[in-house]
Formats: structure tokens, sequence, C-alpha cells
């Protein structure tokens, strides 16, 4: 395709070229005999639809319909990394960073807990495990600002070291522009980190914030318009290479159950952040059991709603293992 080759090419002059490594799909084991599923039901308005039941749903995996072995509204504890990207103009924001991730606390119960950290080309712990809102505010005045984005790697540290021992949902939620340009890992070694690791990513995604401010830049509006002469194409590159990043970011947050927000400024961050906060206390979760024998690794999941009205998220994606490496 000329257009994207073309977009690419474009790119290759804006921004440093990412350093990728190929690495293979890590192995792990399933920690439980029945795969669990939160699930996410909300109306057109993003409105948490209650009171519904094990029979408005049904589960396939891989395609095949299985039994719902157990269906509750999930009130397990809620334990959330806020990992924010330190790369460009990011620490230009950190005071609507800091009265989000505020906002977020608030909404959460003693025994859910929160995590602050931050990454550029290096992640760093502000704040560990605490339901204080007073310290996830205090950690961010620690927050040091970076040029380089390891986006990649930061997830990948995440999935390998931080959920440890950890019971209840997991999730990370990462304010980024998904403008990788440093990791070592791959987008292809991060997902089935994340999946295996039974954490849901959600993205807060600021490319609908930076993008025009990389459009009116001088380079990028000469360089734009060479691309349209020689392609003659009226195509906005710019828009075209942020597109295919948000493209991989819903992949990435989609399979693992979250998904991803796009704030059109500032102000929107709270909102955000908050409407994450209400999703993640209004979930319901099902269980079933897999099959016990896959020639797949990772295994396909679908859940449908009988509700015409319902929106449903959940993750599409989990680890298979055989019946001797559960517990």
């Amino acid at each position: 395709m000329p257009v994207l080759l073309a977009a690419l090419l474009f790119v290759a002059f804006l921004l440093p070229l990412p350093g990728y490594a190929q690495s293979s799909p890590p192995r792990f084991r399933i920690e439980a005999s029945f795969i669990k599923v939160p699930v996410t039901v909300s109306d057109s308005h993003g409105r948490p639809i209650p009171d519904l039941g094990p029979r408005h749903f049904r589960v396939f995996d891989e395609g095949e319909e299985r039994r719902i072995d157990n269906f509750v509204l999930d009130k397990s504890p809620v334990n959330v990394i806020l990992l924010l990207d330190m790369s460009g103009s990011v620490r230009d924001e950190i005071e609507d960073i800091k009265d989000a991730a505020v906002s977020f606390s608030r909404i959460f119960d003693k025994e859910d807990r929160i995590a602050v950290m931050t990454f550029s080309d290096k992640v760093d712990l502000l704040q560990d495990w605490t339901n204080d809102g007073g310290k996830v505010r205090k950690s961010l005045k620690k927050a040091k600002a970076g040029y380089r984005t390891a986006l990649f790697d930061a997830l990948d540290h995440l999935g390998r070291n931080r959920f440890r021992g950890v019971a209840g949902k997991k999730v990370i939620i990462v304010l980024t522009d998904g403008v990788d340009n440093e990791s070592q890992t791959t987008f292809e070694a991060v997902l089935p980190r994340l999946v295996q690791a039974d954490v849901a990513l959600y993205i807060v995604s600021r490319t609908r914030l930076v993008m025009p401010q990389i459009q009116r830049e001088a380079r990028v509006e000469f360089l734009n318009q060479v691309m349209k002469n020689i392609l003659k194409d009226d195509e906005d590159f710019v828009e075209l290479y942020f597109r295919e990043k948000e493209t991989a970011m819903q992949h990435l947050s989609e399979s693992t159950g979250g998904r991803v927000l796009f704030p059109l400024k500032l102000s929107d961050l709270k909102d955000s952040y908050e409407e994450l906060a209400r999703e993640l206390k209004s979930q319901y979760l099902l269980t079933f059991r897999p099959p016990l024998e896959s020639e797949k690794r990772f295994r396909s999941i679908k859940v449908a709603c009988s509700d015409p009205m319902a929106i449903v998220h959940h993750r599409e994606q989990y680890a298979w293992s055989p019946p001797s490496a559960r517990h």
C-alpha cells in the first residue's frame, strides 16, 4: 500500500526509530481450573446496566459455547497501577494528572489499592500499593520528565513483576500518546504477557491532544506537503500515523478486557479516569471450564448478552494449559 509506506517513511523524519527486538512468547501456568472473565455491560451512554443474571449471557471458547459455572456481580478488590508516560509534553500537564488521579482514587473502597508508576526510557515506582488518595497525589510530585518512550518495555515489566501475589482484579491504566520509540520488547510479546498475568489494560490516549500540536510544527507542515506532492495524495500523513497507533492500542487493550479512551482536552482527563473507576466497580464476573485438550496456547473468548441495549466489554483471550499444570 503506497500511502501507508509513504506514511511510515514520513514519520521516520519526525520520530526516533524504535529499537524493537524479537522475543519468544513467555511460558506460564493458569492459576485456577476455571477461566474467570470480568464483563462490563453498559448502555449507549456508558452507564452500567444493573440486575443482569446468567440467563442474559452466553460464553464461547474458540466459537464453542461453554456452560457458565458461576456468575456474580464482581465485588473483589481492585488493584490498579496508574502508569504515566513522562515523555514529551506530559510534564506540562502534571497538575491536571494529579487532579484526575486523586478523583479516581476517591471512588474506590478501603479494600482497593492503587500504585503509581512512570515511564520514559525506564520505569519508576512513585507510590507502592496504597488506598490513601493523599499519598497518590503526593507521589506525583516526584514525577520526572523524560524524552523517549518505552511503552512496551514498561508494560512487560509490570506484567512480569508488579502483580505477583496480588488477589482481586488486576488493572493497568496508562496515560500515553502511544508512540513507542525506545522499547526492546515487541507488541507481539506484550499481549501474551498481559493475558497470562490476567491483567486488564486500559489506555487514556493523548493522541488526539498532541496530534494538532505536531501538525502545526513548521517542519511537519513542510514534510507533509512534500509527501502530498510526491504521491499526489491529499492524505494527512501525521493523522494516518496516529490512526495506526490508535488501532494498535485498541487491539492491545481490548484483547485484555480493557479499552481506550480518547480525551479531546486536558479537562477531560478527570472524567476519563472517573469513568474507568466506576466501570471497574460495576463489573460482572463469569467463569467457565476450559477444555481438557487444546491445540492453541491462547484461546479466544466471546461473551454475548441478550439485552439489546447492552454494549459488552471483556477480555478476548485466555492462556490455556493442561489440567496437570492447573491448581
